[in-house]
């Protein structure tokens, strides 16, 4: 049950997507509006390689089968919501700064492969919260840090 209402919020999430790329302002596409697709199957993917790497010694995973179940359900809402998520496809890599830019790439890719039981989840949970705190973000800070980000 908890699968179809993850796939129909996807689906709905898609379609909505897919309008907002026929329309002619192209500003429609800087941001995503809802959480992106892959990000949440990303997460999803990232938190249960985590738990199977933390109880690798055990057979089951315990009580965390229904926090994953619960994150599945926001995750559906989220997709299907209003909040917005930058897109890094609109990205100048030709950028004043792009040595800073690619420190920082290979500094979160770094940390991702030395930690990567852990750093994925913490990269897509990270992704999901920013989400959430992008809109108190002062605009300035939050367009570097959306430059930068990617």
């Amino acid at each position: 049950m908890i699968a179809a209402v993850y796939l129909i919020c996807g689906a709905l999430r898609l379609a909505r997507f897919n309008v907002l790329a026929s329309s002619p302002d192209k500003n429609a596409l800087k941001d995503f509006t809802g959480f992106p697709i892959p990000a949440a199957a990303g997460l999803i993917a990232s938190i249960s390689l985590l738990l199977l790497d933390v109880y690798e010694n055990e057979r089951v995973i315990g009580a965390w089968k229904y926090v994953l179940a619960v994150l599945m359900l926001f995750l559906s809402w989220m997709m299907f919501s209003k909040v917005k998520y930058p897109s890094f496809k609109a990205l100048d890599w030709r950028a004043q700064r792009s040595v800073p830019k690619l420190l920082g790439i290979i500094l979160v890719i770094a940390t991702v492969l030395i930690v990567h039981p852990y750093g994925l989840a913490f990269l897509f949970t990270g992704y999901l919260v920013y989400g959430f705190v992008r809109p108190y973000v002062s605009r300035n800070w939050r367009a570097e840090f959306d430059e930068e980000e990617s």
